[in-house]
């Protein structure tokens, strides 16, 4: 899928395509999450329906066995390190919707000196639309270990400042999924 889903969606505008299979998370075990970022929502939609009416998208979907579940837009709040390594965890928050990107810039700067220990990069997004999940956080990690990207988090988590920081904020833990990624 990686030979041909990424040139695919770099050919309707993406900057940045990955994929990650879930292994672990409930209900969600087992489905792809095929990620792209455009410059805008209008952008997405013109290449929605780009590749929606391209019959060579619809029949890579079907020769993956690929069912589109949903679509959701997030919006990237914060971002350090880097978008690398094999593995991933999203960690879902609800709350602490409104904050200022000077409040997210500090936020970021705590979590990230926990959770360099043991992934490579993170990603705070905000699930701008998505039905239920509509203003839900996402903190994404990537790194080259499960177990490290979960030590560092649940270290993260302990963390006297970030349980301050959740309290003030109205952060709520809602669950967590754990990934392979596909590319």
């Amino acid at each position: 899928m990686n030979n041909t889903m990424v040139p695919k969606m770099r050919s309707v505008g993406a900057s940045d395509v990955q994929g990650m299979r879930i292994i672990l998370g409930g209900e969600a075990a087992g489905t792809v999450n095929v990620t792209g970022e455009w410059d805008s929502v209008d952008a997405f939609a013109l290449a929605a329906d780009e590749l929606e009416a391209d019959p060579g998208y619809a029949a890579l979907m079907q020769d993956f066995g690929v069912t589109l579940l949903r679509r959701s837009l997030m919006t990237m709040e914060v971002e350090r390190g880097e978008r690398a390594g094999d593995y991933g965890s999203a960690f879902y928050v609800q709350g602490g919707g409104g904050r200022d990107q000077a409040t997210l810039e500090a936020n970021a700067d705590v979590i990230w000196e926990n959770l360099s220990k043991g992934a490579r990069g993170m990603a705070q997004l905000r699930i701008t639309a998505g039905a239920e999940m509509t203003g839900v956080g996402i903190l994404f990690q990537s790194g080259d270990s499960l177990d490290a990207i979960l030590e560092a988090s649940h270290k993260n988590l302990a963390d006297p400042a970030v349980k301050a920081m959740m309290a003030d904020q109205n952060l709520n833990p809602i669950g967590r999924v754990l990934g392979k990624r596909l590319f």
